[in-house]
């Protein structure tokens, strides 16, 4: 065996094992109490998006509904009924994601007409490839696990106390060292009076 052939024999059964303990992370996710942290890197909006896996609407995420979520979405891309997504129906449901979006930041931009407008995207710059950059085992496909990773491992660090489930309070975004918020005029016991 050449140095090269080596080499990329170790670089795939890295890919391949890194792979494997993500989706063994993932799927782990609930199953014994750990520590509370104090903050998350995750950040409120990547725990926010969580909250479309509400299917009851009871202000609890579950694992339960996390994978019903997950699985629902995968059938509704897997449009060959394989079990898979090819490159074509992965860049088909990304695409229809980001036409949501755009659509969802426009009606809000149509609501809020005085805020601040984003900044257009920047076409120069380089991208990731999302089907390279979801597909773990570098196989050609998405699988099941491989599809509902990124989105599993944002729900372990949302629930922060590992109870398996995910509610309002560990999605808000924890203080961080040595700053101190101002308390809210609830917890104040200030409520905003008329000027005399």
């Amino acid at each position: 065996m050449t140095n090269k052939t080596a080499l990329a024999v170790v670089t795939g059964v890295v890919v391949v094992a890194l792979g494997a303990m993500a989706v063994a992370f993932a799927s782990d996710w609930g199953s014994a109490p750990k520590k509370v942290r104090s903050s998350a890197k995750s950040g409120a909006t990547s725990a926010m998006r969580l909250i479309q896996y509400d299917a009851d609407k009871d202000g609890r995420i579950t694992r339960a509904e996390v994978d019903a979520g997950i699985d629902t979405q995968f059938r509704g891309a897997d449009t060959t009924g394989d079990g898979k997504l090819d490159p074509a129906e992965f860049q088909k449901y990304n695409d229809a994601r980001k036409a949501e979006r755009q659509a969802r930041y426009e009606a809000w931009q149509a609501k809020n007409p005085d805020a601040q407008k984003r900044e257009p995207f920047d076409t120069g710059r380089t991208t990731i490839d999302p089907m390279k950059y979801t597909d773990w085992n570098l196989d050609g496909y998405i699988s099941p696990e491989e599809f509902g990773g990124r989105t599993r491992s944002q729900a372990m660090r949302a629930d922060r106390n590992g109870d398996g489930v995910i509610v309002a309070a560990e999605m808000k975004r924890a203080p961080k060292k040595g700053k101190i918020s101002p308390p809210s005029r609830a917890e104040a016991g200030n409520t905003p009076t008329s000027a005399q």
